[in-house]
């Protein structure tokens, strides 16, 4: 299964939200691509990213798409991430990686960043465990504890069903 680049996964999200009435600012968006990309590491056992999250202070963060969204703040994203010489960076997602981009906005979409950022940053959580309370700021989140989290959680919401 093809991994791809943070910003295509970006306007995935971005493009579902849309589709789904919802609209995102920078800190939801940063979320819920580290979300969807932890829910493809454990449900299709693949990376939905092709790079690996840094832990910083407010939680995993995908560089290129802080970088590139930043100018909205703490307003609502009211675009598409673009790349070189104005192209759109674009996702071909297969379906079983839509449907997690799909669950996850509709999971996750609504909440508010704060609530997604304390969600992130939960005792045990691999930024929890990546950051170590400022030493590990900017180190990567490795995608094998990810994986290993969101399979817990997996787990968990099937024994609790």
């Amino acid at each position: 299964m093809t991994a791809f680049p943070p910003l295509a996964v970006a306007n995935a999200v971005l493009e579902e939200a849309q589709a789904q009435g919802k609209s995102l600012t920078i800190m939801q968006l940063l979320k819920l691509v580290y979300i969807a990309h932890g829910w493809s590491l454990a449900l299709l056992k693949a990376p939905l990213v092709n790079e690996e999250p840094e832990a910083w202070q407010h939680g995993p963060v995908f560089p290129a798409i802080y970088r590139e969204f930043r100018r909205f703040g703490s307003q609502r994203i009211s675009g598409l991430a673009s790349g070189p010489f104005g192209s759109v960076p674009h996702a071909d997602l297969s379906e079983p990686q839509r449907s997690v981009v799909r669950s996850v906005v509709q999971n996750y979409g609504d909440m508010h960043a704060f609530a997604l950022s304390r969600m992130t940053h939960e005792v045990g959580t691999p930024w929890f465990d990546t950051y170590r309370g400022g030493a590990g700021v900017s180190d990567d989140i490795p995608n094998a504890i990810i994986a290993e989290h969101y399979t817990k959680l997996s787990h968990e919401r099937r024994a609790n069903a």
